[in-house]
């Protein structure tokens, strides 16, 4: 399994540098916010992933600390014909990046990918793009694509998920993610922003219900907030905040810098601006702060 670890963090890396959801095109935007798009034509064709038999677990899920992330990852199938499946949260975000890893013949070839995917029953609960690229030093090939973290949190206890891919094979797994999972990851993400520097003691970290952005977090950046000396440039920086009892953020920091100083000061600024939530709740219906974060990135 460790192996098979360090080729999954490899892989959210290397497909991290060629993710272009997330860059500032347009307008800027962060690489967990990848907008889905209804495009099951391109699937026309294939054989549906609830028609494909489901892959048995292969070992318990592990959960990878790492220096700058979280991986909660699992093998499925055979030693002969292997998929593996990770989910790396940026920590308290809304959204889960997600990588399937497995042979070229069931991940496809090409680096656009159009993804679905089946929940409980069959029924679908995500359209979009990946992306996909092949394994650095190994014959298989990885595809990425953002969930949100509700979807993901629903798979607990959802037997099986079918995942369907454009110019590859459709899967289906025994998925078996069990809350306790997800609580381990949680608690991985907890410690991250602890080593960050953040009081976790002093806000709440599994709110009964989470802080909700009030307005798309694709728009507090924008393409005004950035110098015109930034153009040509490109960097990606990590940043985590507070969520405050009013819905406002502070305590803004940079976690990990993109070696630009004028880059980094902005995306805090910004958000300080324009970020408003309703902010999160306990049990008893009383608002609380929690945490979240973020990582940006730039391409002029």
């Amino acid at each position: 399994m460790r192996y098979a670890n360090s080729l999954r963090d490899q892989g959210f890396r290397r497909l991290q540098r060629r993710d272009p959801g997330g860059s500032f095109g347009g307008r800027a935007t962060g690489c967990d916010m990848v907008r889905t798009i209804m495009l099951a034509a391109v699937l026309v064709g294939q054989v549906g992933g609830a028609d494909a038999p489901p892959l048995k677990p292969k070992a318990a899920w592990s959960v990878n600390y790492a220096e700058d992330m979280c991986v909660l990852s699992r093998d499925y199938g055979t030693a002969a014909d292997t998929v593996s499946i990770a989910f790396r949260p940026t920590p308290f975000n809304d959204r889960v990046q997600t990588l399937l890893l497995g042979s070229r013949k069931q991940i496809g070839y090409g680096p656009r990918v159009v993804v679905h995917v089946d929940g409980r029953a069959g029924t679908g609960v995500f359209d979009g793009h990946g992306q996909r690229a092949p394994m650095p030093k190994a014959p298989n090939m990885a595809v990425t694509f953002d969930l949100p973290r509700d979807t993901v949190t629903d798979f607990a206890g959802t037997e099986p998920i079918g995942f369907t891919l454009s110019g590859g094979k459709p899967l289906r797994l025994d998925l078996g993610l069990s809350p306790a999972a997800l609580n381990v990851l949680r608690r991985c993400e907890t410690d991250l922003m602890k080593s960050w520097g953040f009081d976790v003691a002093a806000v709440d970290t599994t709110p009964a219900v989470p802080a909700r952005a009030q307005r798309d977090p694709a728009m507090w950046l924008l393409n005004s907030d950035f110098p015109r000396q930034l153009l040509g440039a490109s960097a990606v920086v990590t940043i985590a905040w507070i969520i405050t009892t009013e819905g406002r953020i502070r305590n803004c920091r940079v976690v990990r810098s993109s070696g630009n100083a004028t880059f980094d000061a902005i995306p805090c600024e910004a958000l300080g601006r324009r970020a408003r939530y309703t902010p999160a709740r306990d049990a008893n219906g009383k608002p609380v702060e929690t945490l979240s974060s973020r990582v940006v990135r730039f391409q002029s």
